[in-house]
């Protein structure tokens, strides 16, 4: 009796996407958004750590799955509702957020203006 197996990708779903929305406490529009954001993984302690730019939502591809905890820093320029613009340093945090979908994994975050 002869038995053969082979290897293949049968589990390529491991990977994901996640987005993580940042949000203004204030009425007003985000311009934009200088950011550092660090990700650590909360079964093996693995951290994720990206800078860039953006107009509010940041796009984290190639991350693996699971449960996460998300610190978010920079600095935000936005036009309130009485058309003025700001500029502010930020932060914005979780303790937990599941990324454990294979699509659609989103969470919005609320910034705390640090002036």
């Amino acid at each position: 009796m002869l038995c053969a197996t082979s290897c293949h990708d049968d589990y390529k779903d491991y990977m994901t996407t996640g987005l993580i929305a940042l949000t203004l406490p204030v009425e007003g529009e985000i311009e934009t958004i200088q950011y550092s954001v660090r990700m650590m993984d909360l079964n093996s302690r693995n951290t994720i750590t990206l800078a860039g730019e953006t107009g509010g939502t940041i796009t984290v591809e190639n991350l693996f799955r699971g449960a996460y905890s998300i610190n978010v820093e920079g600095v935000v320029r936005y036009v309130d509702s009485d058309e003025m613009t700001h500029t502010s340093q930020f932060r914005a945090q979780s303790d937990y957020v599941s990324m454990v979908e294979v699509n659609g994994n989103s969470v919005s975050l609320e910034m705390i203006l640090m002036d």
